[in-house]
């Protein structure tokens, strides 16, 4: 159980059995965050970025890491910030629902209010938040989606990817 880069004790496994250690996975997260931020041209001309103050994790998280790069002024809150904190598998999960009542429908990344998290799973998020000492409140799920959800996770354990990138291909 050892970070292939590294060879230290290994923190996150993906699907396809490589191992990260926690520097690894932390720096891993950041340009994940970054490269979508990049490639779906997400920042502002001005590069300062407008958030909304909140106690949840996703926010604190997305906080920290734009922190890193960019400066960040918070907003009222009747107003539209630049990105919003969902992440990847509150957006499969709600497309999930979706596709059961009949609309194949999601969010996409390049749309405003931008999803700089919208490749980064739960899992992830909150291991980096243990990682960083980041404290907030989690995110609340419906527990009836959420045990057909992890019904079909477990058989698929990157269902959330194939989710919004289905939905990605059917906005195209």
């Amino acid at each position: 159980m050892t970070c292939k880069q590294c060879k230290t004790n290994s923190v996150w496994t993906f699907t396809n059995q490589i191992k990260l250690c926690r520097n690894c996975f932390s720096d891993y997260f950041e340009r994940k965050v970054f490269r979508t931020i990049r490639k779906y041209r997400m920042l502002p001309k001005s590069r300062t970025i407008k958030l909304k103050k909140s106690k949840a994790l996703n926010s604190k998280v997305l906080e920290t890491v734009l922190k890193k790069k960019f400066f960040i002024s918070f907003i009222a809150d009747n107003k539209k910030p630049d990105f919003s904190s969902e992440n990847l598998s509150e957006i499969a999960e709600k497309s999930f629902v979706n596709s059961i009542n009949g609309k194949f429908d999601g969010e996409i990344p390049s749309k405003k209010p931008f999803i700089p998290l919208y490749f980064l799973s739960d899992p992830e998020i909150n291991l980096y938040a243990k990682l960083n000492h980041i404290k907030g409140k989690k995110r609340k799920q419906n527990a009836k989606i959420l045990v057909l959800f992890n019904k079909f996770l477990k058989k698929n354990p990157d269902l959330e990817h194939n989710i919004v990138n289905a939905i990605q291909q059917l906005k195209a």
